[in-house]
């Protein structure tokens, strides 16, 4: 047997992680090992798990058939944690959950530092959701504080949380698209030319992007200044201190939500009650055939039929290009305590690529977890007409998926496809109802068909044909 570790396992040397169908196992060398038993016998660790923190990491037998494996690549001991049911990127999370994200990564070192425990890293990619529930995933970051030690992952905990979070809060400057094209995130000297006049004067900002920009500034000039700021000596509560600082900082950070559209969908939407009501029952009907094990609903709004999707899956990832409409959801699901709905915010004719390291360290969108069932309601218009993609070309990436879809075509006479045009110097030949079924029904089996507001919109149930 062999056994890959994960593309995007490689930065610490310690540990690595390998994906085995459902199981997710780390290698531990020694030194990683010896840390983690040390860590397992800590009662404040076993609050982290107690309370859902920190992802499980249980030891494993030699005579387990994959730790037995993955000990021949020269590992000491090997750990098991729990399955993430779909990987997310900071990059795809709104203001909220970044928010979220980063005030559970300050409780956690707090408490560890309380026990004279630390985080070597602050990456907002150790971070991964449940629903809307952040847990923190590398247990192996956990390790005992050398005294006088510098918080080491204050700077990356910065560029990764609070400079995108500031950016938003203080600008509007949305942080995604930053992050997505800088994985390790927005550093001071950048930020520091988006804070201009009186924005440099909001809390935080002169001293955690000016003063640090101006100083990165001189090591640049000066090495020994950098050397001198290694021989610093921090006491605990010194860092205490400051990760107590960062977390009213970011508590208090806060963004002023616009009414669009997509966001107040569950209110403006275009249907009567009757045609609304009749579109809910198509799509529960076909949701609740079995229960899928992953759904996704493209083009979510604020999550009406992601709600639907979630009483007979056992997992959704709920996807729309309007920020407002995702955070609105995140809020919702936060205040409903819903464990099986992941919000993200990301451009459907754009998904997240591959990134990183060989294109491979960050996965692609449509290449983390297969779906069972994928829901594209009133969407395809916007990929046709706005974003210039052909039905063809949609339908042949649903298809790639392998799996059932349920879609709603808006035909050219919808008051909706009829402000969509009304922006455009031409016209979208092959947006027809009639090309929408030919192309459709060569890759799925057209299972069933319903019409809704006087036929300018059906439904469709697909299963791929083979």
């Amino acid at each position: 047997m062999t056994i890959q570790a994960d593309a995007g396992s490689f930065r610490d040397p310690g540990n690595k992680v390998y994906r085995i169908g459902n199981s997710v196992l780390r290698g531990m060398d020694p030194a990683s090992m010896e840390c983690f038993n040390r860590l397992n016998k800590e009662n404040f660790y076993q609050e982290f798990l107690k309370n859902n923190f920190i992802v499980s990491a249980v030891p494993q037998s030699p005579e387990n058939k994959y730790a037995t494996e993955i000990l021949k690549y020269g590992w000491a001991g090997v750990l098991e944690h729990d399955l993430i049911p779909f990987i997310s990127y900071p990059y795809e999370w709104t203001f909220s959950m970044l928010k979220d994200a980063a005030l559970l990564q300050l409780h956690l070192i707090e408490s560890s530092l309380e026990h004279d425990w630390t985080l070597k890293d602050a990456t907002s990619y150790n971070i991964q959701w449940n629903g809307i529930l952040p847990i923190f995933i590398d247990t192996p970051s956990l390790v005992q504080r050398t005294k006088g030690e510098q918080w080491v992952g204050y700077r990356q905990f910065c560029m990764l949380y609070l400079i995108p979070l500031m950016l938003k809060a203080y600008t509007g400057i949305q942080f995604n698209p930053l992050l997505r094209s800088q994985l390790d995130g927005v550093s001071p000297i950048e930020a520091a030319n988006y804070f201009k006049g009186l924005n440099r004067f909001k809390k935080g900002v002169l001293t955690h992007i000016i003063f640090p920009a101006t100083v990165e500034t001189r090591i640049v000039k000066n090495k020994q200044i950098a050397s001198a700021q290694k021989r610093i000596q921090h006491t605990r509560a010194m860092v205490l201190g400051l990760v107590q600082g960062l977390q009213r900082l970011v508590q208090n950070l806060e963004i002023k939500m616009e009414d669009t559209v997509w966001s107040q969908y569950d209110k403006t939407h275009s249907y009567m009650e009757d045609a609304f009501n009749n579109k809910k029952l198509f799509v529960e009907k076909y949701v609740s055939l079995h229960t899928r094990r992953l759904t996704w609903d493209l083009g979510s709004n604020t999550g009406t039929f992601s709600e639907i999707s979630a009483r007979h899956s056992d997992y959704v990832v709920a996807v729309d290009a309007d920020h407002d409409a995702v955070e609105k959801l995140y809020r919702k699901m936060k205040r409903e305590k819903q464990s099986k709905i992941l919000p993200l915010f990301m451009d459907l004719s754009n998904l997240s690529p591959g990134q990183g390291w060989r294109g491979a360290e960050r996965k692609a969108f449509d290449n983390r977890e297969q779906p069972s069932l994928v829901i594209c309601l009133a969407l395809i218009h916007h990929i046709v007409i706005s974003k210039n993609i052909p039905i063809a070309f949609f339908l042949d990436w649903l298809r790639e998926l392998n799996c059932e879809v349920i879609i709603e075509f808006v035909t050219p006479e919808d008051e909706m496809v009829q402000k969509l045009l009304s922006n455009k110097s031409g016209f979208n030949p092959d947006y027809e109802l009639e090309t929408f079924i030919r192309e459709a029904s060569e890759r799925f089996n057209i299972v069933d068909q319903m019409p809704l507001k006087d036929a300018k919109r059906h439904l469709f149930y697909l299963t791929p044909n083979h």
